[in-house]
């Protein structure tokens, strides 16, 4: 009893999709394989699955086979993508070139080369240059001098207050120093006197 015939469409079920292209795939990679052997072919096959994945089969180089197609058929495979890459390059190869110059030229080096309109352009670009300059570096002077200002503003508050206090210290009894007795009062502190010292009589031998 023969197997029915499968109907060709969608697999919806992913798992069931994943396993059956993984099948067809090594399927379809090995009657490649054998023709490229049984009639002495040159076979590449191109595959990407669902999820952009790439899978591929070569008998001998995919970059000949490829290459082989191209010449075979007159259509690139990627003359388009090569020369969009080719054309930026080659702008941006001339316009470092042109950068490079004009940096040079900038420093002082190869002014010798430039016409009198380059000169004049030239020296149009140095005088804004210069202007820029300027006014960047008053603007940073202004701004360390504000800095600096404050700075000296905080000092001297500070100097101010460190005197206030000193004079309300020179001005209170004492220096402000009290002492509490026993009932709670407050008494200046005892003063300190410093007793001559006395010869020992009795030790001296007289």
């Amino acid at each position: 009893m023969g197997r029915g015939k499968i109907e060709i469409k969608r697999i919806e079920s992913t798992t069931n999709r994943q396993v059956t292209f993984s099948k067809r795939r090594s399927g379809l990679f090995k009657k490649a394989k054998e023709i490229s052997i049984l009639c002495a072919s040159d076979v590449a096959v191109i595959v990407f699955n669902s999820t952009g994945r790439l899978f591929d089969f070569a008998s001998s180089s995919m970059k000949r086979i490829l290459e082989r197609y191209r010449n075979a058929s007159g259509r690139g495979v990627w003359n388009n993508e090569y020369e969009q890459m080719l054309s930026q390059f080659r702008n941006l190869k001339k316009e470092n070139e042109e950068l490079q110059k004009e940096l040079s030229c900038v420093t002082g080096e190869n002014v010798e080369t430039l016409a009198p309109k380059q000169l004049d352009y030239l020296e149009e670009n140095l005088v804004l240059a210069a202007k820029k300059v300027r006014e960047r570096k008053t603007e940073v002077l202004k701004y360390e001098r504000r800095k600096t200002e404050s700075k000296v503003i905080g000092l001297q508050q500070k100097q101010s207050i460190l005197m206030e206090l000193l004079a309300h210290a020179e001005n209170h009894e004492e220096y402000g120093f009290t002492v509490s007795n026993s009932e709670g009062q407050t008494t200046p502190p005892p003063a300190f006197r410093v007793q001559p010292s006395q010869p020992n009589l009795q030790g001296s031998g007289h």
